[in-house]
């Protein structure tokens, strides 16, 4: 009989050193809505208390998401996402982001507001294809190796899709330039700005070309440029409004009908392919499945 009780002394002592060692997860914020949404695969109405790595799923109205750190985001209808305390993971439909030093994950994309007062929308379009546009102010958009590759002016929206071929191959156009002695180039999709080498530039400077190369293992040396890339080709492109305007309506078209073809005005950036699309996301000024009305905080 003691030998027993003993054991069971034991045995309490080991679950209660286990409960101690290992604390559970500290609340990171709020998940609200008007109407019933799924919290980690259990059904929700009203509100619920997100943990890091938490799984909010949103039937036919959006939810809204509140962390303790004041970041404000927000899930359309028909969306899913990871939440945790530095991003929010988009795994289906349509995410908006009001905040800054926080960022929206989508197939790889890290996309975020420049400042605050800034807002971001991340729509998933279908395999391997992410819609970003900037509602309010500017709006950044890097790669999985946090290289910025789009710099979206309000009112803007971009369609995104990464290569296969991974981060090395670089394909942009715009006017080159000469600044603090070296040779850069603003993208005249992206909005970035690169800092190109190779034989033959200073012929073109001035001109509105197109670009090809790889992205030196040197980081940039321009303030302001996000890589440094090792030109292999370089072609003159007719520089006239009618022309430049016509090819980027071509590209946004060609994206909006579902896919960067040949046809658009394509840039390759950090290994991920950036067209121009029409209307969508930033025409509407509103996230698909976002009516309904301020969501409600009781049950």
């Amino acid at each position: 009989m003691l030998t027993a009780l003993r054991l069971v002394a034991t045995t309490s002592l080991i679950v209660f050193a286990s409960s101690t060692a290992f604390p559970a997860s500290p609340a990171i914020g709020l998940a609200v809505a008007n109407g019933s949404f799924q919290l980690d695969q259990s059904d929700v109405r009203g509100n619920a208390t997100l943990f890091a790595g938490s799984t909010i799923e949103t039937n036919t109205t959006p939810s809204e998401i509140r962390l303790t750190s004041g970041v404000s985001a927000r899930l359309a209808a028909e969306s899913r996402a990871r939440v945790f305390d530095s991003r929010l993971i988009l795994e289906k439909g349509t995410g908006r982001l009001n905040s800054v030093n926080y960022y929206i994950e989508a197939d790889g994309l890290q996309v975020m507001p420049d400042k605050n007062g800034g807002s971001a929308e991340v729509h998933l379009a279908g395999p391997n294809r992410v819609i970003v546009a900037a509602e309010k102010g500017l709006v950044l958009v890097n790669n999985r190796e946090g290289v910025l590759i789009a710099r979206l002016d309000r009112g803007r929206e971009m369609s995104f899709e990464p290569q296969e071929a991974g981060g090395t191959v670089t394909r942009a156009s715009g006017i080159l330039a000469i600044k603090n002695g070296q040779f850069i180039l603003v993208d005249r999709v992206t909005n970035v700005t690169l800092q190109l080498k190779g034989p033959g530039l200073d012929t073109h400077v001035g001109k509105l070309v197109e670009i090809t190369g790889t992205v030196d293992a040197g980081p940039p040396t321009v303030p302001g440029a996000s890589q440094l890339v090792d030109v292999t080709k370089i072609s003159p492109l007719v520089k006239s409004a009618a022309a430049v305007g016509g090819a980027a309506a071509g590209g946004a078209a060609a994206a909006t009908a579902g896919g960067l073809s040949t046809g658009a005005v394509v840039a390759i950036i950090g290994g991920v392919a950036a067209a121009g699309t029409v209307g969508g996301l930033a025409a509407a000024q509103d996230l698909p499945g976002q009516g309904g009305g301020k969501p409600s905080t009781s049950r």
